[in-house]
């Protein structure tokens, strides 16, 4: 089952929390995971675009500082094609927010009637185009890489190495290893060693000291986690695939 990573942003923190639950319970309604994180702020949401992705963001309009419409503007400069829902009182900006393109409008006044209606036409439109992917601010660029095209990862002090398939030169992450870890086990990504976090689908073969990967590379593994790599390897795999242990 797919996880469906959602954001939602209002300064009206009874009303975020609201939208937030109505939201979460319609996605559960459908049997489909939901992970919702929510803020009070556009700067604090803009912080955490830059560190991970989300498949929707739920606006407010009427903000300070930055509303809902000009920040989902300035996504859309930067070719930040994530989906937007709008939820406002403001029904009178109805027709400006459709500059941005969004999957719908919430109107505070109707969230019973509302809220159902446009998460249906959501799941309806996007439910084929989950996909796990890592996102990296890199600078004054924003990367998108896919999941499945990453190698493994390697440790480098601050900044971990980000190695992607028929990529020459890896691409710097600075996020901590273990909370890469947390994030990323459960998709798939196994911490063969301190330094190393290994992608199961590009594991070919494991051996007692090290790792080959579809490409020919070699990576270590730690002795003392060896059976537990090759246990969480199979429990991956169940079947779909074929292992060698030397």
């Amino acid at each position: 089952m797919n996880k469906y990573r959602i954001a939602a942003c209002d300064d009206n923190r009874t009303a975020l929390d609201i939208i937030a639950n109505a939201i979460i319970n319609c996605f559960q309604m459908h049997k489909l995971e939901v992970e919702m994180e929510t803020f009070t702020e556009v700067k604090s949401l803009k912080k955490r675009l830059s560190e991970t992705e989300f498949h929707l963001l739920v606006l407010d309009i009427d903000m300070p500082v930055m509303d809902g419409i000009t920040f989902g503007k300035e996504l859309r400069a930067h070719g930040n094609k994530t989906s937007i829902i709008f939820a406002s009182n403001r029904e009178d900006k109805v027709f400006d927010s459709l500059k941005v393109q969004p999957d719908g409008f919430i109107r505070k006044s109707h969230i019973i009637e509302d809220i159902p209606e446009v998460i249906e036409a959501y799941l309806q439109a996007h439910r084929e185009e989950v996909t796990q992917k890592l996102v990296i601010q890199n600078r004054d660029q924003l990367i998108v890489i896919p999941l499945d095209d990453i190698l493994y990862i390697e440790g480098n002090l601050k900044y971990q190495m980000v190695h992607v398939n028929l990529k020459k030169d890896p691409i710097p992450l600075r996020r901590p290893m273990q909370e890469l870890e947390e994030e990323l086990s459960s998709k798939g990504f196994l911490r063969i060693h301190k330094g190393y976090l290994a992608n199961y689908k590009h594991i070919r073969i494991i051996m007692d000291l090290e790792i080959e990967l579809d490409n020919n590379e070699k990576l270590p593994i730690s002795r003392r986690k060896i059976q537990e790599v090759k246990a969480s390897f199979m429990d991956l795999m169940q079947n779909k695939g074929t292992i060698v242990f030397k």
